[in-house]
């Protein structure tokens, strides 16, 4: 008998027959396959071993033959390999797990998800794919030559039909108006005064655990005499939810401008309430881990958030926030309230240092707002203008940003008058 080496099953057509209708032609068949450089492959599985593959030219079709009553795989753990592979895909609130075969194609995939969740496949990006010659793989691309861990966990990127056809210009304006999800905060109430929030026990208590617990990985160091800038990425820089052919149709128009306009100024940080794993994806395929006109200091996640309890009008409720004095504490000689200015979609996320919070608009359903959004453009008028003439942010009112930029540019046209 020779020996035989594991493999995958072929994908051509199989016939599999009992081993006890095939006893007659066992011998004729070792005969055969011994006289012959091709070798039959075993692929033992938990139930039954099978003969696959016989790449011989005696055999029109390749046979399986099964042997039911073998009971579990052999003791030489290397035979074989997993039949399928097992993946975990997060669209939304969502995880979806996925089996395909290794032979699977990227399109292939995109044709399950769209099973799953009516995204087609052409509006959707899936995120956490090994890319290629430093590109995005092609959807005719082999899953198995992507070197997939079993159960890796991807982002999925894109909305369906009935999402978008239901969203028009006249729509979505009102989209952003309001955000019952949100709570404003005003130093002025008493309910949601950032020392109020901040003196809570509880919020003390898991306030020092972030600032022990953030490990801040450096990615450009901070530079002398800059302010600092925090910016939220999800619904403030970038369209999150919605499908697009190019992953850069969905940043906010005007980004890199911005970021390198403000970046003479400051030193950018990013912190996101996201993991990390997707935070890297998204500004990987976003480019701002590589330009060469505005570099980050370093990034956050939601690791370094915690929860705090709060007041929606007379509701008291519990959310996450992104607590300013982590980052202060760490950097005491570079910066302070006086020279930081938080920019969010959310205001809940900066209740602890609302006077250095800045609110704008959410960028959602990216195909349609784009065309008009001009958010990053008048917010980069602004942060240049309180760098070069404020020397103290906290005597300011980030709420009125849009009216100390038209007030600014009336003084201007009257001196030039």
């Amino acid at each position: 008998m020779p020996a035989f080496g594991p493999n995958r099953q072929l994908s051509r057509p199989t016939l599999k027959v009992p081993l006890v209708q095939l006893k007659p032609f066992i011998t004729p068949l070792e005969t055969a396959l011994s006289r012959s450089a091709l070798v039959p492959h075993f692929l033992y599985t938990q139930s039954s071993r099978y003969c696959s593959g016989f790449n011989s030219q005696q055999l029109a079709v390749p046979l399986i033959i099964m042997e039911p009553e073998l009971q579990g795989p052999p003791k030489d753990d290397t035979c074989g390999e997993p039949d399928e592979l097992a993946l975990r895909i997060k669209w939304g609130p969502s995880t979806y797990p996925v089996e395909l075969t290794p032979e699977s194609t990227i399109a292939d995939l995109k044709q399950l998800l769209f099973q799953l969740t009516d995204v087609l496949p052409m509006r959707q990006k899936v995120l956490g794919l090994p890319k290629v010659s430093g590109r995005p793989p092609a959807d005719d691309l082999p899953l198995a030559s992507l070197s997939l861990r079993q159960e890796q966990k991807l982002l999925l990127i894109g909305s369906r039909e009935a999402d978008i056809s239901g969203v028009n210009l006249g729509q979505h304006e009102s989209m952003f108006v309001v955000n019952d999800l949100d709570v404003e905060y005003d130093a002025d109430d008493m309910k949601t005064d950032p020392a109020t929030l901040r003196m809570k026990p509880a919020h003390l208590r898991r306030l020092e655990r972030r600032v022990t617990s953030t490990e801040f990985r450096i990615i450009n160091p901070p530079r002398q005499g800059k302010k600092l800038l925090v910016l939220d990425l999800d619904y403030t820089l970038f369209d999150c939810r919605s499908a697009a052919d190019n992953f850069n149709d969905l940043a906010r128009p005007g980004l890199h401008p911005f970021l390198a306009s403000v970046y003479r100024f400051y030193d950018i940080v990013v912190w996101s309430q996201t993991s990390w794993r997707w935070l890297e994806a998204k500004l990987t395929e976003l480019s701002m881990l590589s330009s060469e006109h505005y570099k980050l200091s370093f990034v956050l996640d939601r690791t370094s958030m915690f929860e705090i309890q709060s007041w929606r009008g007379d509701q008291q409720v519990s959310h996450e926030v992104k607590a300013l004095e982590i980052i202060w504490r760490k950097f005491p000689e570079r910066w302070t309230p006086a020279n930081t200015v938080h920019i969010d979609d959310l205001s809940k996320n900066f209740a602890l240092n609302p006077q250095s919070g800045l609110k704008i608009s959410a960028f959602k359903n990216a195909p349609v707002t784009r065309h008009n959004d001009r958010e990053l453009f008048q917010l980069e008028k602004y942060l240049t203008r309180i760098a070069e003439r404020e020397t103290d942010f906290t005597k300011l009112k980030h709420k009125q940003w849009k009216r100390y930029c038209d007030l600014y540019n009336t003084s201007t046209a009257s001196k030039n008058q």
